[in-house]
């Protein structure tokens, strides 16, 4: 055993992703566990190596890295498991929470193994769409010191970059923040897309056609996010500065559809603090739209 040997614990999209990433890079993927050996002979089969399993003591027994892509619910029990059974000095323990710290593997390092979390800023449909899409990804890196030169080794052969987060605490705290974020600009946004849904359905359309309607114009607007980034991306009538506009959305939304007014008012107004750091729109008008959607 090598401290480049991986034992996978959680058969999922995260860890066949990884571990398939991780096998193309060179390391050595040495166990794959999920709840049943039919599961584990998937992912083992998918990722091109690794003895299937549901052991997961077993499994961390044959790697110098541990590699927890469980649901965050048992990334805990599945960390005290292992370290009740003697975990190796020296080998790694990594999850890939993002709404959580090295908190969870406090036990093994009262073993003497050194914890580390690995988290994708990612959304992964599928363990197909996961080895497309992680390579360029970024991750959250938190590390003991003595893992932290792996870890960066590990992001590195993924593909990913690291994100710099200079006022990170290692913390629940700091955490939590770190994965709210991730959770407004993916899972959110999803929940934005099936909102603006409901106006064109206030109109009769079908949701689907609806959906594929609006899918150039989503495309469109991440393109220039990518292009010019945030303010500069921005359009629309609230960056013009067009009150009448939006004072009219809300006066047919009223009678029509009250039931949507809340979050457009909400959007409103967060979209007023971007353009007036596009700078496309004076203080005064930035003061009259608010009040328009304060109401």
């Amino acid at each position: 055993m090598t401290l480049k040997t991986v034992a996978i614990i959680g058969a999922g999209r995260v860890g066949c992703s990884m571990g398939f990433l991780l096998q193309r890079a060179g390391f050595t993927v040495a166990a794959v566990v999920a709840r049943s050996r039919e599961s584990a002979a998937s992912a083992a089969a998918f990722i091109g190596t690794g003895e299937p399993t549901t052991d997961v003591v077993r499994a961390a027994e044959k790697a110098g890295i541990i590699l927890i892509t469980t649901p965050d619910r048992a990334i805990r029990e599945t960390c005290d498991k292992i370290a009740a059974a003697g975990i190796r000095p020296g080998s790694i323990v990594v999850h890939t929470s993002g709404a959580h710290s090295l908190d969870l593997l406090s036990s093994a390092s009262s073993k003497g193994a050194s914890r580390a979390v690995l988290h994708p800023l990612q959304s992964l449909a599928s363990r197909e769409q996961g080895i497309r899409t992680l390579p360029g990804s970024y991750f959250r890196v938190e590390a003991d010191p003595a893992a932290l030169v792996m870890v960066k080794e590990i992001v590195q052969a993924l593909g990913g970059i690291e994100l710099a987060l200079p006022q990170w605490t290692p913390s629940k705290e700091s955490a939590a923040l770190y994965h709210a974020g991730a959770v407004v600009v993916s899972n959110y946004f999803v929940a934005l897309v099936d909102y603006g849904l409901k106006f064109y359905q206030a109109l009769g359309a079908d949701k689907k056609e609806a959906l594929k309607a609006v899918l150039p114009l989503i495309r469109g607007t991440l393109a220039n996010i990518e292009t010019l980034g945030i303010p500069d991306a921005l359009t629309g009538p609230i960056m013009r500065g067009d009150i009448e506009t939006v004072r009219g959305h809300l006066s047919v939304m009223e009678n029509r559809t009250p039931q949507l007014m809340g979050l457009y008012k909400e959007l409103a107004r967060q979209t007023v603090s971007v353009a007036r750091e596009k700078g496309s729109i004076t203080e005064n008008t930035a003061a009259e739209l608010l009040k328009i959607v304060e109401k």
